[in-house]
């Protein structure tokens, strides 16, 4: 089981890049490859899921129906 951390130690530099990143998801800043990259991932993510789902009856294990 993996242990969640409520206060990871973090250093400035993470502060500061965690900042930047969800200032960037925030207002939708993409460059075209990120945008490319973000796509290829729902599209591969919503290929798993429907695999899941076809190799247990029809039924999503993960919310019980």
């Amino acid at each position: 089981m993996i242990r969640s951390i409520p206060n990871p130690p973090m250093g400035q530099e993470d502060i500061t890049r965690f900042r930047r990143h969800l200032e960037k998801h925030l207002r939708g800043n993409f460059s075209a490859k990120e945008r490319e990259v973000i796509a290829s991932r729902e599209a591969r993510a919503k290929m798993n899921v429907q695999r899941i789902i076809a190799n247990c009856g029809g039924k999503n294990p993960l919310l019980g129906y």
